[in-house]
């Protein structure tokens, strides 16, 4: 295992617990390294600080797994997968067979994404480094879990960044034809082959249960509804009447039959519709609760200026659509969107739309997806609860 040595200071952030080591951080020549190998970092005092390994073409040069002296045996990584499993299934969600078994670095294993879908596994590797070592996380899944099946969605764009090809198919076993899992008693259809993501959005599971106490009785718009969760949990716990909106007419097929299975049909309409399009026909007051869950804007920090704009845009859109006292659920999945620029947005949409916010609830994602408070780029998701007033 090749010896790494960082720059005067630059340690600093990883004996706080980050676990990346950028490639300007480094001292010496980044070609000498063979892309995906291990290595053995030290500060610039020699001081070891843990092992990873390395892509010398990523701005993310060197994603650490173990610490000091550790090696990265196969037993290392097995414990790994049995603790997080065992973290969702006893305390986060106890009994569940539906959640995410593995969140990258916040499970340390960075560059993997598990999620557990009943019998079948889908598993996502977004690094150079992992990518090596996939065929042995499958063999470890197969031993600890026992599944019917493993699906690879390695198509994720961000592979495009560690030299890796996107593709995406069936690694183990034999996949169910109709695959379905109950989430807090709602009953959903799962593709992960052809779904987004991995198949569905886990991250918002506690968010739509916070969402029941303000529904009842109430209108409720889901906008980019995908499959209908929003929707669906929303006419289970009590809304007089649900219209969900999404682009993809195969969503919105699934969001139909998902109705039909939790028995809610009659007060759901499933639209196939842009959401910016879809809200220019709407009049103001024709809802009393809507739920904006887009898709990431802003996916580099380039982007966002743009991305503000969108997000600006959308819920100034959306408040005009609000009855008084209604409520706006509103979300960005994207990182680089901090707090403080979502809020900014918000502002700006209120102001334009004449109106006012109370901000009811911050919500996050939920704790299958944990966060490594030493790493703010795994808290991503920001979910909150506006009030109009």
């Amino acid at each position: 295992m090749q010896p790494l040595f960082l720059l005067p200071g630059r340690e600093k952030r990883i004996l706080q617990g980050h676990r990346w080591v950028f490639n300007n951080e480094i001292d010496g020549r980044l070609p000498d390294f063979e892309p995906g190998s291990w290595v053995e970092v030290f500060s610039s005092k020699r001081v070891p600080l843990g092992r990873g390994y390395i892509n010398p073409r990523s701005l993310i040069a060197v994603r650490l797994v173990t610490g000091p002296g550790q090696e990265p045996t196969r037993e290392f990584f097995s414990e790994l997968l049995r603790r997080a499993e065992e973290k969702r299934t006893l305390l986060y969600y106890p009994g569940s067979t539906c959640h995410r078994v593995v969140f990258g670095e916040s499970d340390g294993i960075p560059g993997l994404i598990v999620d557990r879908y009943g019998d079948v596994l889908v598993i996502q590797v977004t690094t150079l480094g992992m990518a090596r070592m996939q065929s042995l996380i499958q063999e470890l899944m197969v031993e600890l879990f026992r599944p019917a099946a493993i699906v690879c969605r390695n198509d994720t764009s961000v592979r495009r960044l560690e030299g890796l090809p996107l593709e995406k198919g069936l690694a183990f076993g034999e996949l169910p034809e109709d695959i379905r899992v109950n989430i807090d008693g709602l009953e959903l259809r799962v593709d992960p082959l052809g779904g987004q993501k991995t198949g569905l959005f886990l991250d918002q599971r506690d968010n739509r249960r916070a969402l029941l106490r303000w529904i009842g009785g109430k209108r409720v718009l889901d906008l980019f509804c995908y499959t209908g969760a929003w929707g669906l949990a929303a006419a289970r716990g009590g809304a007089s009447r649900v219209v969900g909106v999404d682009a993809s007419a195969e969503a919105v097929d699934q969001a139909r039959s998902n109705a039909a299975a939790n028995n809610v049909a009659d007060r759901c309409e499933f639209i196939r519709s842009e959401a910016l399009q879809y809200l220019r026909t709407l009049r103001k007051g024709d809802f009393d609760v809507i739920v904006l869950d887009p898709p990431a804007f802003a996916k580099t920090k380039s982007a966002l200026p743009e991305a503000q704009k969108g997000y600006t845009d959308l819920n100034r859109r959306a408040l005009l659509a609000l009855a008084p006292g209604g409520l706006l659920v509103t979300c960005s999945c994207s990182y680089h969107m901090s707090e403080e620029l979502f809020a900014r947005a918000l502002l700006q949409a209120a102001r334009a739309g004449g109106r006012q916010l109370r901000l009811m609830e911050s919500r996050g994602q939920a704790p299958d997806h944990p966060v490594l408070l030493a790493m703010p780029e795994t808290r991503y998701l920001k979910c909150w609860f506006l009030e109009v007033v």
